[in-house]
């Protein structure tokens, strides 16, 4: 089961996750280090909800801003 929206096409994003330690800068510290940077999925919100599109009841995997903006209209 693929992890995109089936109205918008939002899929998973790869950002980094930085490790830092150290007290800041402006809190009379060093300065914070960064110790680690590892790569870490994000997963967009969806939900299994049912749609009518041309009259049929239709599940979709959408996310939940295209729900907010299909159940606004």
């Amino acid at each position: 089961m693929s992890k995109v929206c089936e109205m918008c096409g939002k899929g998973p994003i790869v950002v980094n996750s930085v490790i830092r330690r150290g007290k800041a800068r402006a809190a009379g510290g060093v300065g914070r280090k960064v110790t680690g940077v590892s790569k870490t999925r994000q997963l967009p919100n969806l939900q299994r909800v049912t749609v009518r599109q041309n009259g049929l009841s239709v599940r979709l995997r959408i996310c939940t801003k295209c729900m907010k903006n299909a159940y606004a209209a």
